[in-house]
């Protein structure tokens, strides 16, 4: 199916209001599939959307933020509830809008976040003439940004010759072509070294964001009366062979999100979305990836 379009065609064709439904329908027969082969107990639990407050489920018809997912979603989260009662149904939430926490729909089994802080990595890709977020990349008269072109490889090719995909992935991800670019072909230390001598200025408020963040989902959890989890985050996307948010800030960062959640009563959290197999990090830093897991699953 990924060697071909037929599935973003195929998903792309369903109404907006319609496809959190359409998806939950999809994820009901994969959990049958397992069910069948006495496998449905190795699931946690199942979101119906990833960070389905970043899509363009319903249109913007004046109401808050979260008030415009409830009718696609408390179908999307009922059918699953319906047809797989025995395994908790959620769907998750990228950057957390603490004043409309009570504004979601009010079906979901799990507070499932996402804590993405940008911070110094949102100043750098500023600076470099990317956005990030539902921050747009600020207007340039040429691409890439004199700031860019100062951290590429000498290797790099001409922006109009980089084509990483064919036009439907391009689409089909929902990442400019920039982006790649600019991932592909950025010197890694010279990423990090923007950063290194640029995160001083932003590391209180980043400590102060995601604090403010985790406590108020740990809050909103125990009004519904769910377990709050911590999905992916924390500092943001970042180049593959980059090394900020896997050395030592970065890593600070990290435990400081693992220890406020753990704090605050949560009862699932990630280390980082850069610890995972086909991340460098999975591979160099098992030691640090054990002793904070520790952390998270003692009793």
């Amino acid at each position: 199916m990924a060697d071909t379009d037929a599935w973003h065609r195929a998903l792309a064709e369903v109404p907006g209001p319609d496809r959190a439904e359409a998806v939950a329908e999809s994820l009901a027969d994969l959990l049958d599939f397992l069910t069948e082969r006495g496998l449905a107990d190795r699931v946690a639990y199942v979101e119906v959307h990833n960070e389905v407050d970043n899509c363009s489920l319903v249109p913007d018809d004046g109401a808050t933020h979260y008030a415009r997912l409830r009718g696609p979603l408390d179908r999307a989260v009922k059918l699953l509830r319906s047809r797989h009662p025995g395994i908790p149904v959620t769907y998750s939430l990228g950057e957390p809008w603490p004043d409309e926490l009570d504004d979601l729909p009010e079906q979901a089994q799990i507070a499932h976040f996402h804590f993405y802080v940008y911070g110094v990595l949102g100043a750098l890709y500023r600076a470099v003439g990317l956005g990030h977020g539902t921050e747009p990349a600020p207007r340039t008269a040429a691409w890439p940004t004199p700031e860019l072109a100062g951290m590429l490889r000498p290797d790099a090719p001409a922006f109009a010759d980089h084509q990483p995909g064919e036009p439907w992935r391009l689409a089909a991800t929902g990442i400019p072509r920039e982006l790649f670019y600019a991932h592909d072909w950025v010197d890694p230390d010279r990423w990090d070294l923007w950063l290194y001598e640029n995160y001083a200025a932003h590391r209180q408020a980043m400590r102060e964001t995601l604090a403010g963040w985790v406590d108020s989902v740990a809050d909103f959890a125990r009004r519904r009366g769910i377990p709050a989890v911590l999905g992916e985050g924390v500092v943001g996307y970042t180049p593959l062979l980059t090394r900020f948010e896997e050395d030592a800030v970065g890593k600070d960062i990290a435990e400081f999100a693992v220890d406020r959640c753990l704090a605050a009563g949560f009862q699932g959290v990630v280390l980082t979305s850069n610890a995972a197999p086909h991340h460098p990090m999975w591979h160099t830093d098992g030691d640090w990836m054990r002793r904070v897991n520790a952390r998270i699953t003692s009793p």
